[in-house]
């Protein structure tokens, strides 16, 4: 029995001399090899300085110990991030590259004109920090979970202008699904919601001699009637 207990006593003093060495060992490789260089690529709407920071206690672990799976799942809960790769590159640098999301428009509430959040080019809302928003976004307005629609009415719609030299910086679709456009040269569109795409082709084609330099002078487009294009002239041009 004695001699029994001899032999667990060995094993409990291995195991405990065995632990110890992995700690020791550890903390060797942490000051041994530390992580001394974090560099980041990708980032534009990002501030690099702040996303160094927010990892910097991630990294002490050293260069064998640090975790890049816990690195990228930490830094996935930033709203401009839309992928990201994380990977260590001997002997002491940690790189970071990143796939920012793509706004497209700032979405609008239509109960609440005041309060807006980003559209990413995928159809995904995210709420960044509102000093980090382009400045030259379009506004949209319309139905929660009909902005994939709208994504695909404004990409075709703006190709179809690219002759007019014009873009969207408004578009709104109604609870019934018609469109209203405002272009970046101020000109305001009523398009209504049946074949849309060819009443704007249709526009495009006449715009040079119905409109041409007259922009300022235009209240409103209606494209709404199924065999023509109305144009509704502000009152101080004598024309309505």
């Amino acid at each position: 029995m004695s001699r029994y207990f001899s032999i667990l006593k060995v094993i409990f003093l291995i195991s405990f001399l065995s632990i110890g060495l992995l700690v020791v060992n550890e903390c060797k490789l942490s000051y041994t090899f530390p992580i001394r260089t974090v560099r980041v690529y990708g980032a534009h709407r990002v501030n690099q300085q702040e996303l160094k920071e927010a990892v910097q206690h991630m990294v002490g672990e050293g260069f064998f110990a640090v975790n890049v799976d816990a690195i990228r799942d930490h830094l996935l809960q930033i709203a401009w991030i839309g992928d990201i790769y994380v990977k260590r590159i001997w002997p002491d640098q940690l790189q970071i590259v990143m796939i920012e999301k793509q706004a497209v428009a700032r979405w609008m509430q239509r109960m609440q004109r005041g309060s807006q959040i980003l559209l990413a080019s995928d159809g995904e809302f995210f709420s960044p920090e509102t000093k980090s928003y382009p400045d030259t976004l379009p506004a949209f307005v319309g139905p929660v979970g009909k902005q994939l629609l709208m994504l695909h009415y404004f990409n075709d719609i703006n190709r179809l202008l690219v002759p007019l030299h014009a873009k969207i910086s408004y578009l709104e679709l109604t609870p019934y699904l018609s469109l209203r456009v405002r272009l970046d040269n101020g000109v305001f569109i009523e398009m209504g919601h049946k074949e849309v795409l060819a009443r704007m082709r249709q526009l495009v084609r006449v715009y040079p001699k119905m409109i041409g330099e007259r922009v300022g002078e235009i209240e409103y487009v209606d494209l709404r009637y199924p065999n023509g294009i109305a144009v509704r002239w502000k009152k101080e041009h004598g024309i309505e």
